[in-house]
């Protein structure tokens, strides 16, 4: 007898047998490998069709299993286990239990933790992927999620280096052992590459066309290929540079390079956060202060959306008063 079921797990038969009304009482088990709360039972009658019956589902089991079996970073994965940490402070339930009052009340309860909104939007996030993966395995209601008032992104107030901070910090010492976190920094001030690309750069990647330099990479986090300019500064810090490997400037790890960052500031008497993301900010403000068109700091800045280039434009008050200063004057 073949048997089909519409789901991502797979079903083995481990029991055939008469039921008591005539009809036939088919068993489906899942393999030894999924835990107790993810098994299914299903249960089949001949000429009536299939009445599927299933044990219950823990949401915060769920969720670990989902977390395990997704292709995911093990940052990303440690981030779903917290989740699954908040979920049963705040009280688990099965996944056919699930309301639209009971994930709001969730977003309350990360909110009433303390966390931040940010941290708040992304829990609810990783749930929402976790309810989505129960939906598509016939376990849950969509339209359940739907019904959420889901946290929003708030928009803050970004921060950057001015033209003059970003000379004092260039102007000042650091020990020998910090160097190739200050060459990486300055480097994406001038360019707005991400730190992760940035530790990916390899010597292959950067091409000559005769007189100017270019990069083409392909962006970690969007997976797409890249080709930027290079200008006079970024060129000639380049062509100063000793080659140590294949590498332009070798691996460090994040942490460590805002830290030394944190220390840098500091000593250049910069009251700022600056950690090494700042540095992109930077870059992007500086073209749209030198008047750059902002479909042009779109394509250098590598975003997809011009909404999130818009995001730098508010921070330039300079173009504002220029625009407003090129109005006609009247006389009253």
């Amino acid at each position: 007898m073949d048997i089909k079921i519409n789901s991502n797990f797979p079903f083995s038969v481990t029991a055939i047998q008469f039921a008591p009304n005539g009809g036939l009482s088919i068993t489906l088990s899942t393999p030894e490998g999924l835990p107790s709360e993810s098994r299914f039972q299903y249960t089949a009658s001949l000429g009536d069709g299939f009445a599927e019956e299933r044990s219950p589902v823990s949401l915060a089991q769920y969720a670990m299993d989902f977390a395990e079996r997704c292709n995911i970073k093990q940052k990303t994965r440690l981030s779903y286990y917290t989740m699954v940490m908040h979920l049963r402070e705040y009280g688990d339930v099965d996944i056919d239990q699930i309301t639209t009052s009971y994930l709001q009340g969730f977003i309350e309860h990360l909110r009433r933790r303390g966390l931040k909104p940010g941290s708040v939007r992304l829990d609810f996030q990783k749930l929402s992927c976790v309810l989505r993966d129960a939906y598509k395995n016939g376990l849950f209601d969509d339209r359940i999620l739907q019904s959420v008032n889901r946290p929003k992104k708030e928009q803050g107030k970004k921060c950057f280096l001015t033209e003059s901070e970003l000379k004092r910090m260039e102007r000042t010492t650091l020990p020998e052992r910090y160097r190739r976190i200050r060459e990486m920094f300055m480097f994406s001030c001038m360019t707005g590459m991400r730190f992760s690309d940035i530790q990916e750069l390899e010597w292959k990647d950067i091409k000559s066309t005769g007189r100017h330099l270019w990069i083409e990479f392909r962006q970690k986090k969007t997976g797409t290929m890249e080709r930027i300019p290079l200008g006079s500064a970024a060129e000639t810090m380049l062509r100063r540079m000793t080659r140590e490997g294949k590498r332009v400037f070798g691996h460090v790890s994040n942490q460590w390079a805002n830290a030394v960052i944190k220390k840098w500031c500091k000593k250049a008497k910069i009251k700022k956060h600056v950690t090494f993301h700042i540095a992109r900010h930077t870059f992007c403000v500086m073209l749209l202060t030198k008047d750059v068109p902002i479909y042009t700091v779109q394509k250098l800045m590598c975003h997809s959306d011009i909404g999130t280039t818009n995001i730098y434009a508010d921070l330039t008050s300079k173009s504002k008063a220029k625009a407003v200063r090129k109005l006609p004057s009247f006389v009253a």
